[in-house]
């Protein structure tokens, strides 16, 4: 009889990052690793996944999707919390990859902290909500591997693409802050956009908004000197 084939999820963040190094050090059965490459993540991101791969000395699987991110953004505009686009093409290619091998097992690299995230279906496994591991313990246990992603988790809570719609106020004003050319790449994107970036804010709003921010907190600092 065919064994089951473990695919491990890889996000390229703290959580994902920190289940395949545990699992590989638990000497976990491991078949396939995936990355999906959205081609807006960082570069902190990317490196992140090459160094990680010649520390596991396994391969990391680059999937991507079939029309870029680039081309689907140009007809779809942004993803907005209706239509997840972006998450459903990357759901699909894993999906594709995976159903490849039957039956199969994918591997989420969910923390304990989203345990309430996890789909209690058959070919899932959340090994990070079964040993209790808390998104603050995953980012100490891969600084203690030696995994640092250039200092983007001490500039970020989480991360993923740049432009992500769906990222916190404080994440965009450290994009704001440290990446000022994406940040001027996603007012570019607005403009081309059919769709708003956010419903609560336009980007231009939150610019002067971070700038306001900025100013404040400067000027405060000289009034203790």
């Amino acid at each position: 009889m065919q064994g089951i084939t473990n695919i491990i999820s890889l996000s390229g963040g703290k959580d994902s990052t920190a289940m395949l190094l545990m699992m590989l050090e638990k000497k976990f059965e491991v078949d396939h690793i995936v990355f999906f490459d959205t081609g807006w993540d960082f570069p902190g991101t990317i490196k992140h996944i090459n160094k990680l791969e010649k520390y596991i000395n396994r391969e990391i699987v680059r999937l991507k999707p079939k029309i870029s991110f680039k081309e689907l953004f140009e007809k779809r505009g942004f993803p907005s919390p209706k239509v997840r686009w972006c998450m459903s093409q990357k759901r699909d290619t894993i999906n594709k990859f995976c159903n490849k091998y039957k039956p199969h097992t994918q591997w989420i690299g969910f923390s304990y902290d989203e345990r309430k995230r996890i789909k209690k279906t058959i070919g899932y496994c959340y090994p990070l909500v079964d040993w209790k591991i808390t998104e603050e313990d995953a980012l100490k246990y891969c600084y203690g591997k030696g995994f640092d992603w250039g200092g983007l988790y001490e500039k970020y809570d989480r991360v993923s693409c740049w432009n992500c719609p769906l990222q916190s106020l404080s994440d965009l004003k450290a994009l704001w802050k440290y990446f000022p050319e994406y940040w001027k790449k996603l007012l570019n994107m607005q403009e081309q956009s059919k769709y708003q970036f956010r419903m609560d804010y336009a980007l231009e709003e939150l610019d002067e908004r971070f700038r306001r921010e900025e100013s404040y907190y400067q000027l405060d600092l000289t009034n203790y000197k």
